[in-house]
């Protein structure tokens, strides 16, 4: 069904209802070429037959719309059938489209729902259509994965954490391929984090980049139980120093047209490697702790990337530790960043040292947590789901316990504040 084309409608219905006005305004409508009108289910089966219609709007008994219905979609199955009933209820409903109807109309029908039922099933169907012809050439696009970097300019920020439970997560919410990639190529301890060791590394696919496929991919990253798969940063620190900005660029064009998200953990520092990582990112989630020194390098990390127009993406802006004990008030950080806050992770030391020292993300180990269901929120976030990921209190059934613990403190105030 070509844009713009002109399509063919039958209307079969009863004789009584031959001359309804809809049936007349159809005929008038510039995308519709010609409307014929049958009252009889055997004779408009045999005309839909013969002249192969793009719709067909069956105004019959609900056994007889039933029957027709079936005939039509297993004979000629790129016809849009729609059905007009006089009760649309739930049984009806699951009868006719389970024999092929594409929408079921109440009787008597407004003019407007079915002229846009009509214009939504043809937009539908050209889009299928076109998307099956593509498939069927071989020139089928492939689907590029979305690129997740997780940076902080502030070292201890928790960056790693956060990676390696945002992959974990969006393996759990999204049920999709899923590449943490440990790009902190010194000293990267994502491995650690999810207790996983190799002598494979991403070193291995930098040095074989002209001959990268699902083999070689297969050989070199390694599958954590959650089904997420991961790539470890080189064994030795010296390994970084001969991996450029643009190698790392290839790898991650093979790796996202293998993968559905790909969630880079990256190191405190710009360089030609977190530049190139930012700037192809679909969403940069930049970490912050409620600490002077933290917030003081993130306003000048985002002011940098903004003012170079580094990245395209979106940013995410993430309070790691918050809230917490001396922590910082929400207020000034956002007074003082100038960006607003789009999540935060709160501060539980023991389960998240007691996570790492296992090998066992929180999103695992402790789901129900208060920081547990922080990280599953953000990743539903990132997988796209319109989720609140800024939650300054736990669950009703623990907030009671932690409220008190929590102060609030003028930013210029944390700073001098006695001891």
């Amino acid at each position: 069904m070509a844009a713009n084309a002109r399509i063919t409608v039958v209307v079969v219905t009863v004789p009584e209802r031959l001359d309804q006005e809809w049936i007349g305004r159809l005929a008038a409508e510039p995308e519709i070429a010609r409307v014929d009108r049958v009252a009889a289910t055997t004779a408009g089966f045999e005309l839909i037959q013969q002249t192969r219609p793009d719709l067909v709007i069956v105004d019959r008994e609900p056994d007889q719309t039933e029957q027709l219905i079936r005939q039509i979609f297993t004979t000629l199955p790129v016809t849009i059938c729609i059905a007009m009933t006089a009760r649309v209820d739930t049984t009806t409903l699951r009868r006719l489209v389970a024999v092929g109807a594409r929408d079921v109309l109440s009787r008597p029908v407004q003019y407007a729902d079915l002229i846009q039922s009509i214009r939504t099933l043809l937009e539908t169907e050209s889009d299928r259509r076109s998307r099956a012809l593509v498939t069927l050439n071989g020139n089928r696009p492939q689907a590029r994965g979305k690129l997740v970097v997780v940076i902080s300019p502030k070292g201890g920020s928790g960056t790693t954490t956060i990676a390696t439970n945002l992959a974990v997560g969006l393996r759990q919410v999204s049920a999709g391929r899923v590449l943490l990639a440990d790009c902190c190529l010194q000293f990267g301890d994502a491995g650690v984090h999810l207790n996983l060791w190799s002598k494979h590394t991403l070193v291995d696919l930098i040095d074989h980049l002209d001959d990268i496929d699902d083999a070689l991919i297969g050989s070199v990253v390694q599958q954590h139980s959650s089904g997420a798969h991961v790539l470890l940063a080189p064994n030795t620190p010296d390994a970084a120093g001969d991996i450029s900005g643009e190698q790392i660029s290839r790898l991650l064009d093979a790796l996202l047209e293998r993968y559905s998200y790909i969630v880079a953990d990256t190191w405190s520092f710009l360089d030609d490697i977190t530049a190139t990582l930012v700037s192809k990112a679909d969403e940069t989630l930049v970490v912050t702790t409620p600490e002077v020194p933290s917030l003081k390098n993130v306003k000048r990390f985002l002011e940098f990337i903004q003012r170079e127009e580094l990245t395209r993406g979106k940013i995410t802006l993430v309070i790691n530790r918050f809230p917490s004990v001396d922590g910082i008030a929400l207020d000034d950080v956002k007074q003082h960043l100038r960006h607003p806050i789009s999540a935060n992770i709160p501060s539980e030391g023991r389960l998240v040292t007691h996570s790492v020292n296992r090998g066992i993300p929180i999103v695992l180990s402790h789901p129900e947590s208060w920081v547990g269901q922080s990280l599953l929120k953000l990743a539903a976030h990132v997988a796209g789901e319109q989720v609140a990921t800024l939650s300054l209190a736990p669950s009703r059934s623990r907030s009671k316990g932690l409220a008190g613990l929590i102060e609030r403190r003028g930013f210029f105030g944390f700073a001098r504040r006695e001891t």
